[in-house]
């Protein structure tokens, strides 16, 4: 009898153990990216072409970019909607400084696209910057600070350009931001695993990451333990903003125009979506960088498979707006799930 109850006992738990195995080990990201590959690829078989893929590849680093610093915010219990403005602001400010250095030293080209990149990245960082002291130590929820920073930033877009595109700017800035390779590999696509690299340390090997996960996890709690928890809301947004001041710069050498309406709402929705997507949750505390990073994969390929497809544009935004809802749901029934 004894023998016999071990063997039934012991055979169903082998029998599952490789797939939960797999399942926690690799997570369901890979796995939800693998099958809208294969779905899309069945499809239409344009979708797996070298071509194709390389194509998306190149077009995701830049949602890539944005979802690290949508990502950094969301850990710490926050949330970003400026980001797309952000953008939109950085791409102004940068096109803006670049034809006036220009105009007073035509010749003067590195010179002026080096000075109009540190200013586009300086304006990320500042608007993050006012949205962290918004959310640190004015107390401002991150939802209503961050709202208000989208309505400033973008109003600051639209007054600087005269709701004009910015265009002229030198070919340099779009070769060397935009359009060089180095040994094949598109020098987009370099920046955003340098991005995703240094974010990566920043999280796992420095005490400012660990202090991010506790702020989202327990802000009470961490506050008590000695964390410094308004400085680190600061830093964090001020590194996220410098991140978005990055992708925005990059964003404007692919254009090689300063457009006022370059994030639009598009990359708020979209860098929430893959964030939740991958896992991370609203209330913080919790996500790992590689399942975002194949988040903005999974949302830059649902994307591009729907317009091989010929998907109608509006439909696509419905679509992409019921991923964000349905991962909203899955988000909420985990916590619900790890309450009980």
């Amino acid at each position: 009898m004894s023998g016999v109850s071990t063997q039934t006992q012991v055979a169903p738990a082998s029998q599952g153990v490789s797939w939960r195995s797999i399942a926690a080990s690799i997570g369901m990201m890979p796995l939800l990216l693998l099958a809208l590959i294969v779905l899309f690829g069945l499809l239409e078989p344009r979708f797996v072409s070298e071509a194709n893929l390389f194509n998306l590849t190149r077009q995701s680093t830049y949602l890539i970019i944005v979802c690290v610093a949508q990502f950094l915010i969301l850990i710490t219990g926050g949330i970003d909607l400026s980001v797309g403005s952000n953008v939109a602001l950085v791409s102004v400010v940068t096109a803006t400084v670049m034809k006036y250095m220009l105009g007073i030293d035509p010749e003067a080209v590195s010179w002026a696209v080096t000075v109009a990149i540190v200013s586009g990245v300086l304006t990320g960082a500042g608007v993050g910057l006012f949205n962290g002291l918004g959310v640190a130590l004015f107390r401002v929820t991150p939802f209503v600070m961050t709202l208000g920073s989208l309505s400033i930033a973008s109003g600051l877009a639209l007054y600087i350009s005269g709701g004009y595109s910015i265009s002229g700017l030198p070919e340099q800035f779009g070769n060397v931001l935009a359009y060089d390779s180095v040994y094949g590999i598109p020098v987009p696509i370099l920046y955003a695993a340098v991005i995703v690299v240094l974010t990566y340390v920043l999280l796992s090997w420095t005490r400012f990451g660990r202090y991010f996960y506790a702020i989202g996890s327990n802000f009470k709690a961490a506050r008590l333990s000695g964390v410094r928890t308004s400085l680190n809301q600061v830093f964090a947004y001020v590194v996220a903003g410098t991140i978005v001041g990055i992708g925005g710069v990059l964003l404007t050498a692919r254009t090689e125009s300063g457009e006022a309406t370059l994030g639009g709402t598009d990359l708020i929705l979209n860098s929430i979506a893959a964030c939740l997507i991958a896992g991370v949750s609203l209330t913080g505390g919790r996500g790992l960088l590689r399942n975002v990073v194949m988040g903005a994969i999974f949302i830059t390929a649902l994307s591009n498979g729907m317009n091989l497809l010929r998907v109608n544009s509006y439909l696509q935004t419905i679509i992409i707006g019921a991923v964000l809802v349905i991962a909203i749901a899955v988000d909420q029934m985990r916590d619900s799930n790890r309450n009980r």
